[in-house]
């Protein structure tokens, strides 16, 4: 019992650390000069070369490295709880002291996010370890089944970032909100970490670093993780950080648990109490990303059509 309360207040200061490291991202993008999707190139110049932004860096792998200690010794039920106390703690942090604002209906959204991630946590079964099957050998044999895992992530990405772009520069300037940007990002946030957790599958069954390396999923994380990172970046310079980590969270572990179903063979619980939790929760964090605003309301005395105020750059 002492230890798993020693491992779910490690989880929670795991999760405290990754989004301190949002906030830390936060100060880095009012920074920068504006950033564009459509140059990822240049995004990912600019935040390796921002001291603030690396110092961020370094806090959420602290938090990510923390995170698969923490979350492989207890169960999916305590840690999704913990992920939504965390959630909450950062909404509270923006609107108290960062001065952001949230209407009715995106107030809604937020609680019924936290609501699902709380019922996906609970409709977890016990023993739901980490496990080398037929399913994981199938997936790393067909190319196939990996690209379908990916292309939806990526295409997402891919799409909001250069809609974003566009509606910033179009006759019409109305910002995408946060929550298009946390989806685009929160996909290939899940993906990545799908990737990290057919890692621990392939070294927990081989203890062999080169059996890892010869995997697909060291380079399905990296990849990922940098698509996820650098349009978090965008996202964070243009919407409030509240709505961003909200919908990334949320997103990023839907995308986990589904891909995890083709990928690793895990199962759909068939006990018609978690079979209700899983399926309401999922069914909930639907209704939630359907609520939210699609745009950013102007601010006061502009016009949907004003040309947008150039961003002071912090020296």
């Amino acid at each position: 019992m002492g230890h798993d309360l020693g491992y779910a207040a490690l989880a929670l200061a795991a999760t405290t650390i990754y989004y301190i490291a949002f906030l830390v991202f936060r100060i880095s993008a009012l920074r920068m000069e504006p950033l564009r999707g459509g140059r990822p190139f240049r995004v990912a110049r600019l935040m390796l070369t921002d001291p603030i932004w690396l110092g961020g860096g370094l806090l959420l792998f602290l938090g990510l490295g923390y995170e698969v200690v923490a979350f492989s010794r207890i169960e999916l039920a305590v840690a999704q709880p913990i992920f939504a106390a965390g959630l909450i703690l950062l909404v509270w942090f923006a609107v108290r002291f960062l001065g952001e604002r949230l209407n009715a209906r995106e107030w809604a959204s937020v609680a019924l996010f936290v609501l699902a991630t709380v019922m996906i946590g609970l409709s977890a079964t016990p023993g739901g370890e980490l496990r080398a099957d037929h399913t994981l050998a199938g997936t790393l044999a067909r190319p196939w089944t990996m690209l379908a895992i990916c292309a939806p992530a990526v295409i997402v990405a891919a799409l909001v970032w250069l809609v974003g772009d566009r509606r910033a520069g179009g006759r019409h300037r109305r910002k995408l909100a946060g929550v298009a940007y946390g989806v685009g990002a929160g996909a290939c946030a899940g993906l990545a970490e799908a990737g990290i957790r057919g890692i621990s599958i392939v070294y927990m069954d081989t203890g062999s670093a080169a059996a890892v390396m010869e995997s697909a999923y060291p380079y399905l994380t990296i990849g990922a993780a940098a698509i996820a990172l650098g349009q978090l970046q965008v996202a964070l310079q243009r919407c409030r950080i509240a709505i961003i980590a909200v919908v990334l969270t949320v997103i990023g572990r839907t995308y986990l648990i589904l891909s995890s179903i083709v990928l690793f063979g895990d199962d759909w619980p068939r006990e018609t109490g978690p079979f209700l939790l899983r399926t309401g929760g999922f069914a909930l964090a639907l209704v939630a990303l359907v609520m939210f605003p699609r745009h950013e309301d102007p601010e006061p005395g502009t016009s949907p059509e004003a040309p947008p105020r150039p961003m002071r750059t912090v020296p």
